[in-house]
């Protein structure tokens, strides 16, 4: 059974200018997690003021958002703006050296495409579950 109350307390940010990616997406983790909020970004000027603005628990970074600015982009984030929200990042790149920077640069997950959207999907509402379960039980009775 579905709790409604627990749903909407997840929010998530695509930063992606591709319309095949957060499509896929947001729809197939809204059929598994109805309540979720999801806001997608195509441009950069927007997103930094928004995510100041209005805290998200899940960061998912498009890596076909042209290379450099998906790197340039979740630098800003980490240490421009100091937002420490999980990103995801998926990247087309399979190199170790571009991998690795996206990792020093702040991703905290990184999944390679071609990916599994039903797969994905999973994995993302069973973190956003598992998070939201956390916050929920954070004092000891």
């Amino acid at each position: 059974m579905e709790n409604k109350e627990e749903n909407s307390h997840s929010h998530i940010e695509i930063i992606s200018d591709s319309a095949t990616f957060y499509l896929l997406i947001e729809r197939f983790v809204k059929v598994l997690h109805t309540g979720i909020q999801i806001r997608v970004w195509d441009q950069l000027s927007s997103i930094y003021e928004s995510l100041n603005k209005q805290p998200s628990d899940l960061i998912i970074v498009d890596g076909n958002f042209t290379q450099n600015a998906a790197i340039d982009l979740m630098y800003s984030l980490r240490f421009k703006l100091k937002i420490y929200t999980p990103i995801w990042f998926f990247s087309v790149v399979e190199t170790p050296e571009f991998l690795f920077k996206a990792l020093e640069v702040g991703a905290n997950r990184i999944i390679e495409r071609p990916f599994d959207p039903i797969e994905t999907a999973a994995e993302i509402c069973n973190y956003l579950k598992q998070k939201t379960s956390h916050s929920n039980n954070s004092s000891y009775e």
